[in-house]
C-alpha cells in the first residue's frame, strides 16, 4: 500500500510529515493523510506529485540523494530522473532492499550544536541568569564578542586568560546565587568537588582540535585592525643595542634583531627575511614582542620595503601567531610576503636576515641544539653579496603569499577572484549581493539619489558582470552565501545600504523599505528556483567590516571600511581552515529552502 511505502520511506530518510511538507510547499496535514492511508490517490495526483517533489528536495538538502537512489533503484540523482523513480517505487508491488542508513546533515548539525562551546556557554549563562554585558565585563572584552561566542560564530580558541577568568567567574556566580549544585549537574560533576578547572574542561572539552581555529584568529586580526593603531612616535621605540660579531642563544638573537631593525629604521632601504627555526625567540616574551612590533612599525613608517619568505610547514599554533603578528604590517603595503614551497630539512634550522649593502644576521645550526646555537652578525661586503644572491635564489623557488589591492585596483582583485575561484562559490557577505538584485531596481535607486555620469555607468557595469557571474556559477557549480539580515526597524528607517562594499565602491546607496522587499523577493525566488543556490542566515554578523570569499587554495578578504582594501592570501592550510569555519557556520545554522523562504517573507512583512 502507498501508506506503508511512505512510512518506510520516512523511516529510512529519518524525516517527519512537517519536514516533507516544508519542501513540498504544502500543509503537513496533506502529507499526514497520505501517510495514514485516509487518502488513496494515484501517481498522477497533484498531492502525490507534491509528496514526491518534497521527498526529493528534502533528500537533496540532507545529502541523502544516494540513499534515496539506492532505494528507488536508480543511479541518476537529478530531479528529472529521480522523480519518476520515486513515484514508481511508491506504487510498486515488488519487494525492495533497505539501503544503509545515513544521518541527515540537519540532525548532525543539531548534535554538533549540543556539543559545541557556544551552546554550552549559552546554557550556563541562562542557568546563572547572566547577560552578555556581565560576562564581557568579567572577561574585559567587547560585548559583541561574547554574543558571538554564545551563538557559536566565534570561539575563544587558545586564549588561556579568557578560559581561566571565565571558569572562575562562572563558579563565583554559581556560589553567590546558590546554583552550585545545578551547575555541577550541567557539567556532569560532583557538587562537592566542583571547581574552575572542571567547569573549564566541560566548556572546552569538545573543542580541543579545531580546524577552524586559524581562520577565526585570522578574521579577528583583520576585522579589529585599523590603520595607524598603536603607532609610536618616530625614534621613541629604539632601545639601546649591543654590537657584537657573534650572538648566542635566544637572548643573543633578540639583541641581534633589535640592532638589525634599529639600523633599518635609521637607514631605510629594504629587508630580506627568512627563518625556519621555531618562533619562540620572538613569541616567548610579551615584553620583547612588544618592542619587536613597535620597531617593525617604525620600519614601515620609514617606508622600508620588507621581503619575507614564510614557511608552508609551520605548525598551526605558529601560523596563528604569525598571522596576528604580521597582519598590521601586511596592511601597510610595504611587505611582500612569499611562501617557500620546499619542505625544510628537519635536521637543521636557518635564519637569514639581510639589509642589502649594510648588514645581516646568519644562523645555521642543528635542530634541537638549544641555547648553544649562535648567530653571526655580518658586515663584510663580500659575504653580504653572497647572502643576497642566496636569498634571491630562494625567492625564485617561492610563490606570493599575499596580494593587496586598493579600491583603485578593484578590477584586478576581481580578476584574481575569478581566476582562482572554485566551482562552488562560498562567501560571507555584509548584505545581499548586488548580483541577486532584480533587473531595474538598481537603476531606479541610482535615479532617486541622482547618481549620474561615470559613477553610474561604473556601478551598472559591475551589476551586469555580477549577474553574469551568478548565472554562470549556478550553471557550472553552486553558490553558498552566508549573511546576517538587517532588522525591520533599520529597513523601515532607510538605514540599510546596498552592498557596494563588495565592489570597493566608495558610494553609499540606501534602500527604501519597498526596495529591500523587492530585493528579498528576488532572493526568495532564487532560493526556490535554483537548487545550486543556498543561503545561510546568521543571527548576527560575524565581522564588523569584512566580506570573505573562498577561492581555490586561497582566501579573499575585503576590508569594507574606508580606505577600502582587499587581500588575497595564497596558502592551502589557511584556505582549508577558512573552509572549515564557513562549513561549520553553514552546518550550525542550516535551514531547508522552505524555512529560508518563510524567514525572508515574514521578516520584512508589515
Amino acid at each position: 500500500m502507498l501508506s506503508d511505502r511512505i512510512t518506510t520511506l520516512f523511516h529510512i530518510l529519518q524525516c517527519s510529515n512537517t519536514d516533507i511538507a516544508r519542501f513540498a510547499g504544502c500543509s503537513p496535514s496533506n502529507i499526514s493523510r497520505l501517510k495514514s492511508g485516509t487518502r488513496e490517490l494515484g501517481p498522477e495526483s497533484r498531492s502525490v506529485q507534491r509528496l514526491a517533489e518534497g521527498v526529493y528536495r528534502y533528500a537533496d538538502y540532507e545529502n541523502m540523494l544516494p540513499v534515496l537512489g539506492e532505494l528507488c533503484g536508480t543511479d541518476e540523482t537529478c530531479f528529472e530522473s529521480m522523480l519518476p523513480a520515486i513515484l514508481s517505487w511508491l506504487y510498486a508491488e515488488s519487494d525492495f532492499t533497505t539501503p544503509h542508513f545515513v544521518t541527515p546533515k540537519s540532525k548532525i548539525a543539531r548534535e554538533n550544536r549540543r556539543r559545541n562551546f557556544g551552546e554550552r556557554l549559552d546554557r550556563v549563562m541562562n542557568l546563572l541568569d547572566l547577560s552578555n554585558s556581565q560576562v564581557a565585563s568579567a572577561l574585559n572584552v567587547d560585548v559583541s564578542l561574547v554574543s558571538r561566542y554564545r551563538s557559536g560564530i566565534y570561539h575563544p580558541n587558545r586564549n588561556e586568560r579568557i578560559k581561566e577568568r571565565l571558569s572562575e567567574r562562572l563558579l563565583l556566580y554559581a556560589e553567590r546565587t546558590g546554583s552550585t549544585g545545578e551547575l555541577a549537574k550541567l557539567c556532569g560533576a560532583d557538587p562537592t568537588r566542583l571547581n574552575a578547572e572542571i567547569i573549564a574542561d566541560w566548556l572546552y572539552d569538545t573543542e580541543k582540535e579545531r580546524a577552524s581555529e586559524m581562520a577565526e584568529t585570522f578574521f579577528q586580526s583583520i576585522d579589529t585592525f585599523s590603520p595607524g593603531q598603536n603607532q609610536s612616535p618616530t625614534g621613541s621605540v629604539l632601545p639601546p643595542v649591543t654590537e657584537l660579531k657573534r650572538y648566542w642563544g635566544t637572548t643573543g638573537l633578540r639583541a641581534a634583531v633589535i640592532r638589525f631593525l634599529a639600523n633599518c629604521v635609521r637607514e631605510g632601504g629594504e629587508m630580506l627575511l627568512y627563518s625556519d627555526e621555531p618562533m619562540d625567540w620572538m613569541t616567548g616574551s610579551n615584553e620583547y614582542f612588544t618592542v619587536w612590533t613597535a620597531i617593525m612599525k617604525e620600519c614601515v613608517r620609514n617606508e622600508v620595503l620588507i621581503r619575507i619568505i614564510h614557511n608552508v610547514d609551520r605548525i598551526g599554533t605558529e601560523m596563528i601567531f604569525a598571522i596576528k603578528a604580521w597582519f598590521p604590517l601586511y596592511a601597510s603595503g610595504m611587505i611582500e610576503p612569499y611562501i617557500f614551497q620546499t619542505v625544510k630539512n628537519p635536521r637543521f634550522c636557518h635564519t637569514i636576515f639581510i639589509q642589502p649593502g649594510h648588514e645581516a644576521i646568519l644562523g645555521a645550526f642543528p635542530a634541537g641544539v638549544g641555547e648553544k646555537r649562535w648567530y653571526d652578525y655580518i658586515t663584510d661586503k663580500n659575504r653580504l653579496e653572497a647572502m643576497e644572491g642566496s636569498f634571491h635564489a630562494m625567492l625564485s623557488d617561492s610563490s606570493p603569499f599575499l596580494k593587496t589591492y586598493s579600491a583603485e585596483k578593484s578590477d584586478d582583485f576581481w580578476k584574481v577572484c575569478m581566476k582562482y575561484r572554485s566551482k562552488k562559490w562560498i562567501s560571507i557577505l555584509s548584505g545581499l549581493s548586488i548580483g541577486t538584485m532584480p533587473a531595474g531596481l538598481l537603476e531606479r535607486m541610482l535615479d532617486r539619489q541622482g547618481i549620474t555620469g561615470y559613477l553610474r555607468e561604473h556601478i551598472i557595469n559591475i551589476y551586469k558582470e555580477r549577474r553574469y557571474q551568478l548565472r554562470y556559477t549556478l550553471d557550472t557549480g553552486g553558490i553558498d552565501e552566508i549573511i546576517c539580515l538587517p532588522n525591520l526597524e533599520n529597513v523601515l528607517h532607510g538605514d540599510v545600504v546596498v552592498n557596494l562594499g563588495a565592489e570597493m565602491i566608495e558610494q553609499t546607496l540606501f534602500y527604501t523599505y519597498v526596495d529591500y522587499v523587492e530585493h528579498t523577493e528576488a532572493v526568495r525566488k532564487l532560493v526556490n528556483r535554483e537548487k545550486n543556490y543556498h543561503l545561510t542566515l546568521l543571527p548576527e554578523a560575524p565581522f564588523r567590516d569584512l566580506q570573505v570569499f573562498i577561492l581555490r587554495d586561497a582566501v579573499a578578504v575585503l576590508k569594507c571600511r574606508e580606505p577600502y582594501t582587499a587581500f588575497v592570501f595564497f596558502n592551502e592550510q589557511l584556505a582549508q581552515s577558512v573552509q572549515e569555519y564557513l562549513d561549520s557556520l553553514i552546518e550550525q545554522y542550516a535551514m531547508d529552502r522552505f524555512t529560508v523562504n518563510q524567514v525572508l517573507k515574514e521578516m520584512f512583512t508589515l
